[in-house]
């Protein structure tokens, strides 16, 4: 299985590579009309966000990061679809509906619960499972050749940011009362009058860089990683000799194995730290 593996990562990093020197023979071409497109320009390409071509996507605003996320979403709703359709025609999960089942287990168990408490921990399973399927989903699909990745973005990454901040404020206020609330953001019982405004001060900063943290650690983090394979690729064409590839689509490939590896692990992250600030929120003794 691992050997298969590796074929796949190498035929992706040849595809990849391929992809790359399409684009090399037409940045040759637009060289000899008269302009010749730097390497900047062509990381610039797949990394920033565009609108696509077709004349009715344009008129309806959809970019490449909208087209992904409407393809993760499907994608989403289909394999889970058929994952619940199946366990109610079984009765018991097996294959992908039993590793499904795992996934969910894991979030509720080990990461919503822990963070939240029993009772609003099961309460937000399904945002957070949401949350990290989602993310998943649009990290994988970005690794694809040709494609983009939406969690790249940071309009992307912001608005998923900006969702778990408004639980957060809604559920404080909430569970704990307005009034309450308010208190709590100036700071303990027996803190000196003269320090509650800096206090207050700090709180709404510790507030507000939460959502900030959420969102440039996510599309730093998956960005980079495709910065450098574009890099790595790039060689080929920089040093203009074929045998650079043999260094430089290996060092891909590598660089493609840890991206599928990030892209678990930051999905992993977006979905705990999320669940740590919403259960600081609704937990007045944090």
């Amino acid at each position: 299985m691992i050997g298969r593996t590796a074929v796949g990562f190498l035929f992706a990093g040849a595809a990849f590579a391929q992809e790359h020197a399409a684009e090399a023979g037409a940045v040759a071409g637009e060289h000899e009309g008269g302009h010749e497109e730097t390497l900047a320009e062509v990381i610039m390409h797949h990394i920033v966000n565009t609108p696509l071509e077709h004349p009715l996507l344009q008129q309806w605003g959809i970019s490449k990061a909208v087209a992904m996320m409407m393809i993760s979403s499907a994608l989403l709703i289909l394999v889970f679809g058929w994952a619940m359709r199946r366990t109610r025609l079984q009765g018991a999960p097996s294959g992908l509906t039993n590793a499904l089942e795992l996934i969910v287990v894991f979030i509720r168990d080990e990461v919503a619960v822990p963070a939240m408490g029993h009772k609003w921990g099961a309460r937000f399973t399904p945002f957070l499972c949401t949350i990290f399927f989602f993310i998943l989903a649009c990290n994988l699909l970005g690794m694809l050749p040709g494609s983009y990745t939406a969690t790249s973005n940071l309009n992307v990454t912001a608005t998923l940011a900006l969702i778990t901040l408004g639980l957060i404020v809604v559920l404080g206020l909430f569970e704990q009362g307005p009034v309450k609330y308010i208190k709590h953001m100036a700071g303990p019982p027996g803190t000196p009058a003269f320090i509650v405004p800096l206090v207050f001060v700090i709180e709404i900063l510790s507030l507000l860089v939460k959502p900030i943290a959420l969102t440039i650690r996510l599309g730093a983090n998956m960005t980079a990683g495709h910065i450098v394979i574009l890099v790595m690729v790039s060689f080929i064409f920089v040093f203009q000799s074929v045998w650079m590839g043999l260094l430089s689509v290996p060092l891909a490939v590598a660089i493609s194995i840890l991206e599928l590896i990030v892209a678990f692990i930051q999905a992993y992250v977006f979905t705990l730290l999320s669940s740590i600030f919403i259960g600081m929120s609704v937990h007045s003794d944090h």
